[in-house]
Parts: structure tokens; C-alpha cells; sequence
């Protein structure tokens, strides 16, 4: 299912690929966020263009809307999207964050409010199981209860060992009814912990023990200081088994993702450039550029001189500064294509030089010219 190809010999960082029912994804990766069916303002053609290997969705959101019977007529979220490559699908754990939608968490699961009908629902672990055994995406994730980074040690030890409980239940209905063979759909667990060392390793420990097909660190990038993610990180990765792919949910900026690829983390998603890009900050090889900024709105040059996305062999700052300052719907698509090319590039990049064993050069050299 994972194999490794090459490893870095001065990080922790290694390149390989994760087998799935839709093909193999070469790791490490970045997946944009299809949060309800689609990326803003990026369609799918587009994203296949861009070089996207594997995208994200929500199981919870596309539950409640189109909802499951849509979707099963449809032949499934593939068919749905006409993509033919990765799907991620995550729980909806991560609307635990949200007053909005959750309105209470007990031992059998989490009583969520539909942003479409007002009604509230009990999803279960099972449930999550069952929707996304329904959506039939390539990986699954199991519910989790997500620690607020501000909890205190008893809250977070509590939603913990919450997270525990349901991870052996998604696992256990996962198992009983997941397809076979080469269709068999994989499934992710979650580790938490919130800022808590001992916690965190505790629950790498528990959910290694459940043999799930990878395993991902959840509740980081949520508010924290940039010190203790990566604080976490590092105590975190250490006790994943080198043949599990290690995913770190929601984080996407371009430094962090190397210096997080350096610790040996394998997947990424974010809607760190597509948000950034529809607020003017656009990814460069030389740093950020503020689109927004008065000094383009003159300036007929690409965005960055030697890309060769489609944005840049086409339009100037100058054109990208007017339609984001006012507000137009194609300034913000153009921008969101940039960043999201400029990303899988980077990600490229990155397995390349691991394969040549000068990933900790580029990665140090890349910070300094981004940082400037």
C-alpha cells in the first residue's frame, strides 16, 4: 500500500507513493481542499492541468448536501467530480471546532446541526464509517474529537480518549464492510493529544496498535504558536511506523511544508494558497508578492518570471491587481491557479532532491530567498 523510495540522508524526509484503488500517489504530496465538491474558484480539468495527484473533501458537508443518495446514483464521488485520481474524504471531525455545527460530543458520537435544514443529527463512528464507505473515496478518515489548543490537560486527555474509543469502532465497521481487492478503500486514523508531549505520544501508541493504513496528526494548525506545532511534530513522528504514510492536516504554507516534509511528514492539505491567493498574496520563488499593492498596479511583468503556468504566460500583475481590487471573481481564480501550480511544483521539486539527496540544501535555500 505505502512504499518508500528514497530517504533524505541528513532529515527525516523520504519520497514514495501510496497505492489506491484510483492509482498511486507519489509522496510526499499536497492536496487542495474540495471542502463541499470542489475547490474554490479551480474546477477539476483545472486541477488535473495543475499536476494535482489527490484532492480532500468532507464526507460530513456532502452527507447533508447533495447527500449520500445523489452522490450513490452518481457511481460515487469519482464519478461525481469526473476526477479519475486521489480523494481524500475527511470526517467532519474537525467541525468539532465550530460552535455552529456541533452541539454536543458524548461516547456515541457527535449531535452536529445540518448548515442546510437546522436539524440537528447524532453522527456516530459508524455513521462516519458508513458515509464515507458511500462516498467511496480512495482514503477514509476516522471521527475524531478534536482538542481545542487551549484545552486544559483534563479536556484534552478527555476528548483523547474519546478519539480512541471511536477510532477502534470506525475501525472495526470499516473492516466488517469495506470492498475487497484492488477497489478496497484505505482508511486513516487520527492521533491527538492537543499540546500535551505525553498525550500526543500516548495516542500515536494507540492508534499505531489498530493497524490502521496510514496515520495522521490532528489537532495542529489549529491557533497554536508555530513553535509548538512543530514541537509536536517532533515528538509526534518519532513513534509512527516508518511503513505507515504520516499525514499532518491542515497545514500548507510553503515553508512550513518543507520544514514539516523534513521531520518526515508524508501529506498535506490546506486552503492556505487558494485562501491566500483570493486576499492578494501570491507564491513566489523569491517570497510573497502583495499583489494588492499599489506599486503593480502599473507593472506589466508575470508574476513570476520564469513560471510557466497558464496565469503567468498570460496576464500581467498589473491585470491581476485590477480584478482582485475590485473584487472580481477571475482576479481570484487566477491568482488561486497560480498558487496551487506554484505548490505542486514545489512538491516536485522536493521529491526530486530527496532522490538526490539534496533536499536539506534546497529546503534551507529556499527558506532564506521565501523569507526575503
Amino acid at each position: 500500500m505505502f512504499e518508500i523510495k528514497a530517504s533524505d540522508n541528513k532529515t527525516s524526509a523520504r519520497t514514495g507513493s501510496i497505492r489506491t484503488a484510483h492509482g498511486k500517489i507519489k509522496t510526499p504530496f499536497f492536496m487542495p481542499v474540495s471542502t463541499k465538491g470542489t475547490v474554490k474558484y479551480i474546477d477539476f480539468e483545472e486541477l488535473k492541468k495543475i499536476g494535482t495527484d489527490c484532492v480532500i473533501s468532507n464526507s460530513l458537508l456532502l452527507y447533508q448536501k447533495p447527500g449520500l443518495k445523489l452522490i450513490k446514483k452518481a457511481g460515487g464521488l469519482h464519478k461525481f467530480y469526473n476526477w479519475d485520481k486521489g480523494i481524500f474524504t475527511d470526517s467532519g471531525g474537525f467541525q468539532t471546532l465550530d460552535e455552529f455545527f456541533k452541539q454536543k460530543s458524548t461516547h456515541d458520537g457527535v449531535y452536529f446541526n445540518s448548515p442546510y435544514s437546522g436539524k440537528i443529527e447524532l453522527i456516530k463512528p459508524e455513521d462516519s464509517m458508513n458515509i464515507q464507505l458511500t462516498l467511496r473515496p480512495d482514503i477514509a478518515m476516522c471521527l475524531d474529537d478534536v482538542p481545542l489548543h487551549n484545552d486544559n490537560l483534563q479536556t484534552t486527555r478527555s476528548k483523547t480518549l474519546t478519539t480512541h474509543s471511536w477510532a477502534k469502532r470506525c475501525k472495526e465497521y470499516h473492516d466488517e464492510h469495506n470492498y475487497e481487492g484492488k477497489k478496497r478503500q484505505l482508511l486513516f486514523g487520527i492521533a491527538q493529544g492537543g499540546m500535551y508531549k505525553d498525550l500526543r505520544k500516548k495516542s500515536i501508541n494507540f492508534i499505531k496498535k489498530q493497524n490502521f493504513d496510514g496515520i495522521a496528526l490532528g489537532g495542529l494548525a489549529i491557533g497554536e504558536s508555530i513553535g509548538t506545532m512543530f514541537d509536536m511534530i517532533k515528538t509526534s513522528v518519532p513513534h509512527i511506523p516508518k511503513e505507515k504514510p504520516r499525514y499532518l492536516m491542515g497545514v500548507g504554507s510553503p515553508e512550513d511544508l518543507l520544514k514539516c516534509i523534513s521531520l518526515g511528514v508524508d501529506c498535506f492539505d490546506s486552503t492556505f494558497p487558494t485562501q491566500n491567493a483570493r486576499h492578494g498574496t501570491i507564491f513566489t520563488w523569491n517570497g510573497k508578492l502583495k499583489i494588492l499593492n499599489s506599486k503593480y498596479k502599473e507593472d506589466f511583468s508575470q508574476l513570476q518570471d520564469d513560471c510557466d503556468c497558464y496565469v503567468c504566460k498570460n496576464y500581467s500583475k498589473a491585470y491581476i491587481h485590477h480584478l482582485l481590487k475590485i473584487n472580481e471573481a477571475t482576479g481570484k481564480k487566477l491568482a488561486s491557479y497560480h498558487n496551487l501550480y506554484f505548490v505542486q511544483r514545489l512538491m516536485e521539486k522536493i521529491r526530486q532532491k530527496i532522490q538526490d539527496n539534496k533536499f536539506e540544501k534546497f529546503k534551507e535555500d529556499f527558506i532564506s530567498k521565501y523569507k526575503r
